[in-house]
């Protein structure tokens, strides 16, 4: 029997991570939905692959093509072959030849497809499992086109936005290394023999580029350690929650963050609502989208209470995943029978919500970057230049 790895979610709401031996990925998937695990990872190990990833556009291209094929009525195999021949993405092309091998061997798309979710997530599965048994495939296929693309649009903007403020940032940091490494110290040599009589801010900045220089390798070296270190922590399920949560409680980061996460959250979930997949199903497809533990943990509580017949609205309010007005909101659109309506209506205002912030985010911070950045420099120049202007005035 195949080797499978997995990731899930147990009742108590801690994660587990482990390998196992299983006929298939459907059998092995409802093992696991039996002991109480909402299943968030899994996947086939095979030496294929070699644990690569396909970039959001590459899977955006290879939806569209699929879904024009199928529209146009070829079978899925057949389709999948033409993509095939066609990908020029090596690991594109090994997870397709793989979910080839898959079909032609018994399984269904989704269940081949979702051995391989480094290039095709659970939500993409999960919907695609939906419009097989609803028979309704093209059509599940194309909203979540939709989605996807919305998705994108939103991450385009939020790049684009940061974009120049980061571009300011590394400016700054180049400008203070040349100034640190070469000009400064070249002052330093012509002030040498008037080290005791130098203005106070001269005095300052020299002896403060003296220690940098001097302390340079293991400032660099400190720095680079703590880097790796923090990178590889957040690694860890430990280290990634402690730092979504520490997210959650920056202040200029706590509005933007939640209101880009419900954004996300509902209109996942009412994409996949619209794919035909039962609620309780849903939420777990959407916690496994989610990028911040915290929300998606919160998710995972929200979909307990469903279970126990609560409403959708009213658990999103017991575990306080949501504000009051998106609860409101949430509980109209169940009354009137349209949810996933109202929760892309819900996903709309916070994506406009998001682009609000980000447009006054940057109208703000570049200005107080180049302020910043024009003090640095002001107060520098004056600094080494200061001796030079004191000379001149004793001389008149």
């Amino acid at each position: 029997m195949p080797l499978f790895t997995y990731k899930a979610v147990r009742e108590d709401g801690t994660s587990v991570a482990d390998e196992v031996m299983a006929a298939d990925a459907s059998e092995l998937r409802q093992t696991l939905e039996a002991k109480g695990y909402l299943v968030l990872n899994l996947q086939k190990k095979t030496a294929g692959i070699g644990g690569g990833k396909g970039s959001a556009k590459d899977f955006l291209i290879f939806n569209q093509e699929f879904t024009t094929l199928i529209k146009a009525g070829l079978p899925i195999l057949q389709s999948l072959e033409i993509l095939h021949k066609r990908t020029e993405k090596q690991g594109f092309r090994a997870a397709l030849a793989g979910i080839i091998q898959e079909i032609k061997g018994g399984a269904t798309l989704s269940d081949a497809m979702s051995m391989y979710p480094s290039f095709y997530p659970p939500l993409y599965t999960a919907t695609v499992r939906a419009g097989e048994k609803s028979g309704a495939l093209v059509d599940v296929l194309k909203r979540f086109i939709e989605y996807q693309k919305r998705m994108l649009a939103v991450r385009r903007k939020l790049i684009t936005a940061l974009a120049y403020p980061s571009f300011l940032v590394m400016a700054l940091i180049a400008v203070l290394v040349l100034f640190f490494l070469y000009i400064i110290p070249n002052f330093t040599q012509m002030y040498g023999d008037q080290a005791g009589s130098l203005p106070f801010l001269t005095t300052l900045l020299i002896t403060f580029t003296d220690t940098i220089t001097s302390y340079a390798p293991l400032i660099f070296s400190s720095l680079l350690a703590a880097g790796i270190g923090t990178y590889l922590w957040q690694k860890t399920d430990t280290g990634r929650e402690v730092l979504d949560r520490v997210k959650l409680k920056i202040p200029l980061v706590r509005t933007f963050l939640i209101q880009y996460l419900l954004s996300q959250l509902t209109r996942t979930l009412a994409t996949v609502l619209r794919g035909g997949i039962p609620l309780v199903q849903a939420l777990d497809t959407t916690a496994g989208v989610i990028a911040n533990r915290v929300i998606a943990r919160k998710l995972v509580d929200a979909r307990k209470h469903v279970t126990e017949g609560v409403s959708l609205a009213e658990s999103f309010e017991r575990t306080g995943i949501a504000p009051d007005m998106t609860v409101r909101m949430i509980e109209v659109g169940e009354s009137s029978g349209d949810l996933p309506q109202m929760l892309e209506d819900i996903s709309d205002f916070y994506e406009q919500e998001v682009e609000n912030r980000l447009t006054l985010l940057t109208t703000l911070i570049e200005p107080v970057l180049m302020l910043f950045m024009g003090l640095m420099i002001a107060f520098i120049v004056v600094a080494l230049y200061l001796p030079i202007f004191e000379m001149g005035a004793k001389l008149k």
